[in-house]
């Protein structure tokens, strides 16, 4: 009899000790992915960059502004206006801004305002934009 009892406390032993172990920690479910911006319709205009941008920080919007006036005066000017190309570099942009603390984001949307502000703007141009 004793010899069928041993084994039935081996048994007994190994799950007492297994239910005293930690629990294995859980890592917390990762956080919803962002939305996916906005894709208006073409032709783009300053109204819809600005929609494509949504909620980032001002600079954002000037430089969704600027990319429109920008594009505007391309054809103004007889140059090739990639409408398709304006919206998904802007979509682009927001999904890469959208989840970066909001004074980086402005940083970023400034730098680069600045540095489309430094070209030279045609005559027929003039009148878009406030650069």
């Amino acid at each position: 009899m004793m010899r069928s009892l041993l084994p039935l406390a081996a048994a007994m032993a190994a799950l007492t000790l297994s239910a005293c172990e930690e629990p294995a920690a859980s890592t917390p479910p990762a956080p919803p992915a962002p939305p996916s911006p906005p894709s208006p319709d073409l032709p783009m205009t300053g109204a819809k960059a600005r929609e494509i941008i949504g909620d980032l920080p001002l600079p954002c919007v000037e430089l969704a502004s600027l990319k429109a006036d920008m594009l505007t005066c391309a054809e103004r000017v007889g140059g090739a206006a990639d409408h398709e190309g304006l919206r998904t570099e802007l979509r682009d942009l927001r999904w890469t801004l959208q989840s970066l603390p909001a004074d980086e984001a402005a940083s970023r949307c400034s730098a680069l305002t600045n540095e489309l502000r430094t070209q030279p703007k045609p005559q027929a141009c003039w009148n878009l934009g406030n650069g």
